[in-house]
């Protein structure tokens, strides 16, 4: 039996997160909002969401019955406030612990992929890793490289794989990781213009003020051509080069682990059970699975002896390092 929620309305707002809901289940073309004849033309967006608003305006039960196991659990959470009926309640702690297993699912799955892909040597390579994030690699790597050092990593490699396409598309790939850096680059000033307090105290201080230029006939919201002022770029040694080196790799793991990585196609991965390590889902399945949010911690030389996730040690370890919080502060006072 169906239970209605009638909330007052001065009680609750809803509306702004209904509709990220309601968007977010309508962009799933996984979902069958109703049953169609063959040959029928498939439901466009608009008609998903007509769909969808109405079930959820009937009843926040029915529209978690269908829609729940498609929600995360940020908007499982905006169920709550309808949640006056121990059915409703039921279902609502059912489906949250069955996006936390999910959750966990995916974790692994993308730890395991980290893994192959890693071996593969091809989607961590330096220039790949570069391309994806120029800034901090300049910031962390490339700022230290010698002239030799840069030749060697942006030479082409010519094989007998190499065609007249490919060398194009890596000119491509090369002139849009130029236009993120660029982009990093306003963003990262943009936060510092932000912070800076324009007081008569501190502009009397002789503070140096990031150089901009800007010309007849630009919009006044244009982005600022940036000069950036040449800095000495500080000596280290050959031990604080390799510690920034293994802090701006840790970084981009850590990206692909958190889906930042905005041209991998993520569902090859968090959908595909061939990533699942078997021993772990039998272990995750024990009483305790619940009450840890811990990833899945898998050893790659030894998975058996493991008891932490070795690359959350490896990070921390890093992190926690002298040397690099030192170089870290160094760079900042840049």
């Amino acid at each position: 039996m169906e239970v209605e929620f009638n909330p007052a309305p001065d009680e609750i707002q809803f509306d702004n997160e209904k509709d990220k809901i309601i968007d977010f289940l309508s962009s799933n073309n996984q979902i069958v909002f109703k049953q169609q004849q063959i040959g029928e033309a498939d439901l466009n967006k608009e008609q998903k969401t007509e769909i969808a608003v109405e079930m959820y305006e009937k009843s926040k039960l029915g529209f978690l019955t269908k829609f729940g196991k498609y929600l995360k659990e940020n908007h499982l959470e905006h169920f709550k406030q309808f949640s006056d009926d121990n059915e409703c309640n039921l279902l609502l702690k059912q489906l949250m612990e069955e996006d936390k297993f999910r959750s966990k699912n995916v974790k692994n799955r993308r730890y395991e992929a980290l893994k192959q892909l890693i071996k593969d040597d091809e989607y961590f390579t330096d220039l790949e890793m570069m391309k994806r994030n120029p800034l901090l690699y300049e910031q962390l790597v490339g700022q230290y490289m010698s002239s030799e050092e840069i030749y060697e990593r942006d030479k082409y490699k010519m094989d007998e794989q190499a065609t007249f396409v490919k060398i194009l598309m890596e000119g491509i790939d090369r002139d849009k990781a130029m236009e993120v850096k660029k982009e990093q680059e306003y963003d990262e000033l943009k936060e510092k213009m932000e912070d800076w307090d324009y007081s008569d105290e501190e502009m009397s201080s002789g503070s140096p003020e990031p150089s901009t230029s800007a010309r007849w006939g630009e919009f006044d919201d244009a982005k600022p051509v940036i000069r950036k002022a040449k800095v000495k770029t500080p000596m280290i040694t050959p031990e604080e080069r390799k510690l920034l080196k293994e802090e701006f790799i840790t970084s981009m793991y850590q990206s692909f682990l958190d889906g930042e990585d905005e041209d991998f196609d993520y569902e090859t991965i968090d959908n595909n059970t061939s990533y699942d390590n078997l021993d772990q889902i039998d272990h995750d399945k024990e009483d305790e699975y619940f009450d840890s949010e811990d990833p899945e911690t898998v050893d790659i030389k030894n998975e058996d002896q493991s008891s932490e996730d070795e690359l959350d040690i490896y990070m921390s370890a890093l992190n926690d390092h002298p040397a690099v919080n030192q170089l870290t502060t160094k760079i900042k006072k840049l």
